[in-house]
């Protein structure tokens, strides 16, 4: 097949007659009135939270500003840190229930990350999503006055906001987006992010990629793309 160019094409689409070429992708907005679902619990353990913050002031900024979140991060993988463990379990716990629940579809969880932060006052993350994870999450370890919660811009700018709260985990599908706006308030404000994805998919790609190195002999098998 030959490389498809991809177009945005604005207003409504009411057919296919933006199609101009045979195999040619375009995309199109549809209008949807639907709910963005998203889930919730509340936790109450003051010392997992106080071991976070404790291990997320002790990294600083490991990423200098430079990934979606305007301000101080944490490593990617912090699972075996202490308190981030404890938060882990729940997570993965927590995704198995709603997997069930939402899709019908039981799943062996597995973070591919999970980090730390502290936001100071007018600090933000773009607008961002983290497909091809099946869920994300954040979890809010305290709540200071006037900080802002976790923006879903899809929502519009009226209602599109998850007022922040202490202790509150809030799990959503990967691909859907989500931004942290400036706000002016006194303070740190900690938040902890992670990704799910079924460790059964992952092991089945890993498995595909196995296979193909007793059947294909390439002395650059480690530049394979699969």
């Amino acid at each position: 097949m030959n490389k498809l160019n991809i177009q945005k094409r604005e207003g409504l689409a009411l057919g296919t007659e933006f199609y101009n070429k045979p195999g040619e992708i375009q995309r199109k907005d549809l209008p949807l009135k639907s709910f963005l679902t998203t889930f919730e619990t509340k936790l109450n353990d003051p010392k997992m939270d106080k071991d976070i913050i404790k291990v997320i002031n002790k990294q600083g900024d490991r990423q200098n500003h430079k990934s979606n979140v305007k301000a101080q991060m944490t490593e990617w993988r912090m699972w075996d840190e202490p308190g981030f463990d404890k938060l882990k379990n729940i997570i993965c716990e927590m995704s198995i229930q709603i997997s069930q629940q939402q899709y019908n579809r039981k799943i062996t969880p597995m973070l591919t990350d999970m980090w730390g932060m502290k936001y100071k006052s007018m600090e933000t993350a773009i607008t961002h999503d983290h497909w091809p994870a099946i869920w994300s999450c954040a979890y809010y370890v305290n709540a200071p006055k006037g900080a802002p919660g976790l923006f879903f811009p899809e929502m519009g700018e009226q209602g599109g906001e998850r007022q922040l709260e202490q202790g509150l985990l809030i799990m959503f599908p990967g691909h859907t987006k989500h931004a942290v706006r400036p706000m002016k308030f006194k303070g740190s404000r900690y938040v902890v992010s992670a990704n799910v994805n079924d460790m059964k998919e992952e092991t089945t790609q890993q498995l595909k990629k196995e296979d193909l190195k007793t059947v294909i002999k390439l002395n650059n098998y480690d530049n394979l793309k699969v």
